[in-house]
């Protein structure tokens, strides 16, 4: 099979990286013989999802037979009214990484390029490999977050998508509006500038840093694409549900690519149920800046920094090879996301938990640096 695969496999799937998605919580409490783990490892809503949408979802049950809304006409009405955009300017997919992969396949042409910078989410990457696209990623400032300066100096004629993450995943990063600003100043012609927002709703609780609202943008320039999702937030990691919001001409594009029935009826009901749930995003909200302050205040050790986030996990430089860590706290039931594949071998990123088990995480976690 190896000689086949190196025959027949095109140069640009043998060699992606491929995401590595963390054990469900239930095998690894199997293979290591435990009980009781706590995962704090795919920034995931420990509060669960919106109320809201758990309470339309039994009712459209009966219907399950029948295929979804293929243009998703009521969710992107409702989603396009409480954002105050025209219908047209948003588009649906199954989680907003479906729809980065979308916009690749849609607008890159063989030799454009994917730009961002060293440290941002993965499938930024992944999704221009897949497509057999090149990808570039910029130098980060020494506190790993996006480095305009840097970023600007990569971008080339050849450059199509900029993607930024902001709260940047894993970093907790944001970009300020004045570095969006000069990175769309800078785009040549034919380029577009993504913002992936799929922790939004958390920096929205922290008005005093400045960040970039990627909504705002768009409304001053047709080349800014907004990328948003269910996931996070409003807990509907499970239905896989985000949208994109730009102009029509380039959405309308998108939906050349995109696959028949991509968004399942159930996550089109929860989502618009969800979307009005202004309770759960402002508990949920809090909760991740409490946690968040807490850990950044008590998590410590020889060498260790937590970096500031506006997101509902940290990144912590543990100052040795995180592996070791992350097998150390599995082996004590606390389930983390050990950074090496993000290019920071040092690095764990830990997400939020219910308020009962954040002692136990802050306990172990120190325990382990300590040992």
């Amino acid at each position: 099979m190896t000689d086949w695969f190196d025959e027949h496999v095109p140069r640009h799937v043998r060699t992606l990286d491929v995401y590595q998605p963390g054990k469900p919580i239930e095998e690894l409490e199997r293979e290591l013989g435990i009980s009781g783990a706590i995962k704090v490892a795919s920034n995931e809503n420990p509060l669960g999802p919106s109320p809201k949408a758990l309470e339309v979802l039994p009712a459209a049950l009966s219907q399950l037979h029948l295929y979804p809304d293929a243009g998703g006409f009521a969710l992107r009405r409702a989603i396009a009214a409480k954002l105050g955009l025209d219908l047209a300017q948003i588009a649906l997919g199954n989680g907003s990484n479906d729809l980065l992969y979308q916009l690749v396949l849609a607008t890159c042409e063989p030799t454009d390029e994917v730009l961002s910078h060293k440290y941002a989410f993965l499938s930024y990457r992944l999704a221009a490999q897949v497509a057999g696209r090149p990808f570039v990623a910029a130098p980060t400032t020494p506190e790993l977050a996006c480095d305009v300066d840097a970023l600007i100096a990569a971008i080339t004629p050849r450059t199509r998508l900029v993607v930024l993450g902001s709260p940047n995943n894993p970093t907790g990063s944001v970009v300020t509006k004045a570095g969006a600003e000069r990175v769309l100043a800078a785009l040549p012609p034919r380029a577009l500038l993504v913002i992936d927002e799929a922790y939004a709703e958390y920096a929205a609780q922290y008005p005093e840093v400045d960040h970039v609202d990627g909504l705002a943008l768009l409304r001053s320039d047709r080349r800014v694409i907004v990328l948003r999702t269910f996931s996070k937030i409003y807990g509907l990691a499970g239905i896989r549900i985000g949208y994109a919001a730009g102009d029509k001409a380039v959405l309308d594009v998108l939906g050349r690519v995109g696959r028949t029935f991509h968004v399942s009826s159930l996550a089109q009901i929860a989502a618009i149920a969800a979307l009005d749930d202004d309770e759960h995003v402002a508990k949920s909200a809090a909760h991740a800046r409490a946690q968040l302050e807490r850990m950044r205040a008590e998590i410590k050790g020889p060498g260790v920094k937590v970096y500031p986030s506006l997101s509902n996990f940290v990144l912590i430089d543990c100052a040795r090879p995180s592996t070791a860590v992350y097998e150390a706290l599995l082996r004590r039931g606390v389930i983390v996301r050990p950074m090496a594949a993000w290019g920071l071998p040092g690095a764990i990123r830990v997400s939020v938990c219910r308020d009962s088990e954040l002692p136990r995480v802050i306990q172990t976690i120190n325990d382990v640096l300590a040992s």
